[in-house]
């Protein structure tokens, strides 16, 4: 059942969703309502075999070509004329790499999943009997962009910064936003566009990054939040304030509420965006822990 130390049960003993059950029929309404311009920004990263962030365990993206003009003999057969055919590709994809969306299979703690599910409910070859990310359906509603760094007067967060829940605060009374029930919130460290800068100049910054911490975590779940995203590896701190994964385990394992990370938010950073529709929906694959998305915010 649901507790002060978790939402177990919230949605039924057999809920795989969590969070995701808030984002109602209402919410995406309310979330149409939010549109004052139509402006839409795409928070995606590039898909690319360089230049974007990469740990080294998952390996880069590879996107290999199976057939091209080179190869007129694969056409021919099919009875195609000379100069006619078709180029086609394979995309090879760790399911955390670049701009993502985590299910809640993905991290767990004494041995449980979210919802109480045993954490070898994930198999080697099978993946996820439960709470696979092909159960978590298009992620729709209404955003609250919060751009922490220009609340901090940076660019970009230093890597050691932890944020905190008055960090939150602070930046929606600086917006004039409020986060609601059901809200998928949107934190900007600058962490991202300072890697690509970084890059730029062929050079590489720290493993250690800025993200949440234990108080913003706590407050998150407070607000009733449905998703957590933001422009860095791991939505939290690196490394973890409060123990390894804290924010994951408090947020997805405890409470449901997914994350969407390496989100990219400069722009919104520099049209002072606020709140705004929201829409991502990750690849349905069965049993997987994760997802490559290319989320869309319109404001």
């Amino acid at each position: 059942m649901t507790t002060e130390t978790n939402s177990w049960g919230r949605w039924g003993a057999d809920d795989e969703r969590g969070a995701l059950n808030k984002l109602t029929e209402e919410n995406v309404m309310s979330a149409v309502r939010a549109i004052a311009t139509g402006r839409s920004y795409q928070l995606a990263i590039p898909i690319q075999h360089a230049g974007t962030p990469v740990l080294d365990y998952r390996g880069a993206p590879h996107r290999l070509t199976l057939s091209s003009c080179h190869d007129p003999e694969m056409f021919s057969g099919y009875g195609a004329p000379a100069g006619t055919g078709a180029n086609e590709d394979i995309l090879m994809i760790a399911c955390h790499n670049g701009t993502h969306m985590d299910s809640l299979s993905h991290v767990f703690a004494d041995d449980k999943i979210y919802n109480g599910f045993a954490a070898e409910t994930f198999k080697p070859n099978s993946g996820a009997s439960r709470a696979g990310i092909e159960k978590c359906g298009p992620v729709i509603g209404r955003a609250v962009f919060l751009d922490i760094a220009e609340l901090h007067g940076v660019s970009s967060l230093a890597a050691d910064v932890v944020i905190t829940a008055d960090d939150i605060i602070a930046a929606e009374r600086r917006q004039e936003v409020e986060i609601r029930p059901g809200d998928i919130v949107l934190l900007r460290t600058g962490w991202m566009e300072a890697y690509f800068e970084a890059t730029s100049r062929g050079e590489t910054l720290p493993f250690e990054q800025p993200g949440i911490g234990k108080s913003a975590s706590k407050l998150l779940v407070e607000r009733d939040v449905a998703v957590v995203g933001s422009d860095n590896w791991a939505v939290e701190s690196i490394p973890s304030d409060g123990g390894f994964l804290e924010a994951h385990i408090e947020l997805q394992v405890r409470h449901g509420i997914p994350f969407i990370e390496g989100l990219t938010l400069g722009e919104l950073s520099r049209d002072k965006a606020g709140y705004g529709f929201f829409v991502a929906s990750p690849l349905p694959i069965t049993g997987a822990s994760g997802s490559p998305v290319n989320p869309v915010f319109i404001a």
